[in-house]
């Protein structure tokens, strides 16, 4: 059977369980979420049939996107303290199943899984990726890479970031880097709109970048903020060439 490696965002998944479980008390909220998070994996493998499996937790912080950008995930929902406090018993939960788990402080699980899918696409592995988070649609320009929302049953491949953007997903970093996206500030005063007008004639901020310095529109935006858009180019772009140090032998599943 030719291999096809699984990667999961560990948070990812384990937050949005966690967030439908009906319970009278946090404890019992994070108990429910433990189960249902199990029966969730379950289902995703028996989905997916990978020969290998990893499920990569969020490292401690600070990470390189916090150093380049201090206000980075600062808008973000915190993680309740009962669902934080008890993350080891979901990882402890998974080793026992069998599956592997990952984290390495100063990483995002974004950039290990983009890293670890980037070294096995080259080698013509078939990946997916189960994650609700669009940042991994960049990584779509490889065939071998595909990204699954679990909860929706929906795979995304390079054709449906096309059909989506009206662009390929090598060039979805470039369209962040100016409309935003997440915690990617983007160019203020840019939108969805401006931003794919410019990448569909421009292609890149590079190209933009070109134009006349009293460019009108939103290419003059970009132009003007042009410390911001780089910023946030650097911030929205996956860390693939890291090394993680881990090796598909060790994720054989079953």
């Amino acid at each position: 059977m030719p291999p096809h490696l699984l990667l999961i965002d560990a948070l990812n998944l384990i937050r949005r369980v966690h967030a439908a479980v009906r319970a009278p008390d946090e404890d019992s909220q994070v108990d429910g979420a433990v189960s249902a998070t199990l029966s969730s994996l379950i289902r995703a493998i028996k989905e997916t049939s990978p020969t290998h499996c990893l499920i990569v937790f969020d490292g401690n912080p600070p990470t390189w996107r916090h150093e380049l950008f201090p206000d980075y995930k600062k808008g973000r929902k915190p993680m309740p303290d009962s669902l934080r406090k008890r993350l080891g018993d979901f990882n402890r939960a998974f080793q026992k199943m069998g599956v592997k788990t990952f984290r390495k402080s100063g990483l995002e699980a974004d950039d290990v899984i983009a890293a670890i899918a980037s070294k096995a696409s080259k080698a013509e592995v078939r990946t997916t990726i189960l994650s609700t988070d669009r940042i991994f649609l960049q990584l779509l320009a490889s065939p071998h890479i595909k990204l699954r929302d679990h909860f929706q049953k929906l795979d995304y491949q390079g054709q449906n970031v096309q059909n989506l953007y009206g662009f390929g997903a090598d060039k979805l970093t470039e369209f962040w880097a100016i409309a935003g996206v997440g915690d990617v500030p983007g160019v203020q005063g840019v939108g969805d709109k401006g931003a794919t007008a410019l990448i569909l004639e421009h292609q890149t901020m590079s190209n933009v970048f070109l134009l006349a310095e009293d460019a009108k529109g939103a290419a003059g935006k970009v132009i003007k903020q042009k410390d911001q858009a780089l910023l946030s180019l650097k911030l929205a772009t996956l860390a693939c060439d890291i090394e993680v140090g881990v090796r598909m032998k060790d994720l054989r599943s079953g």
